[in-house]
């Protein structure tokens, strides 16, 4: 979906076709705020201002310019994902829910990029194409070895993307 961005607010864009208008509205709000114009520039404009004027309203009527949250929502998840987290928790020594909000909190730390390298091979076992980041600093061969420390509580995760990478782990 593309989205506009101000003062920290986000904003849906559309375009109606039958009315030769792009539209959008404020999203992540308890109200409904819209807006819309008839170039990129007057959907954009007509969006700050929708932000600006949300945000004097708020102030003048004492009302929170933002959605209320519970911290709690259901996801529907495949059962064999379900098992391979609960699994993966366990291995880490920590609740199916302490691992999945781990796993959020990294996730909107650090979002993945729009348009993602290609990189293949990281062993000689690994012959298919894997989506990966392309990695910035030295390239390491399919000989090379790399050594981390962790902290115990990544352990997991480390021999999991490990196993999904294809390299082979050491443990000293």
């Amino acid at each position: 979906m593309n989205t506009l961005k101000y003062k920290g607010y986000v904003g849906s864009v559309a375009y109606s076709e039958q009315d030769k208008v792009f539209f959008g509205k404020l999203e992540g709000l308890d109200d409904l705020v819209n807006y819309e114009g008839e170039s990129v520039k007057e959907l954009t404009d007509a969006f700050h201002e929708a932000v600006d004027d949300y945000l004097t309203f708020c102030e003048e009527h004492g009302v929170k310019p933002e959605k209320s949250y519970t911290g709690a929502f259901n996801v529907r998840i495949a059962p064999e994902t379900h098992r391979d987290i609960a699994n993966m928790a366990a291995e880490a020594g920590i609740s199916i829910n302490a691992f999945v909000k781990r796993a959020l909190a990294e996730a909107v730390k650090h979002p993945r990029m729009e348009s993602p390298a290609l990189v293949t091979g990281y062993s000689a076992e690994q012959t298919k194409h894997t989506m990966l980041m392309e990695p910035e600093g030295p390239r390491y061969s399919t000989r090379d070895t790399l050594r981390l420390t962790l902290p115990h509580n990544d352990v997991a995760f480390a021999k999991d993307l490990a196993k999904r990478m294809g390299w082979v782990l050491h443990k000293d």
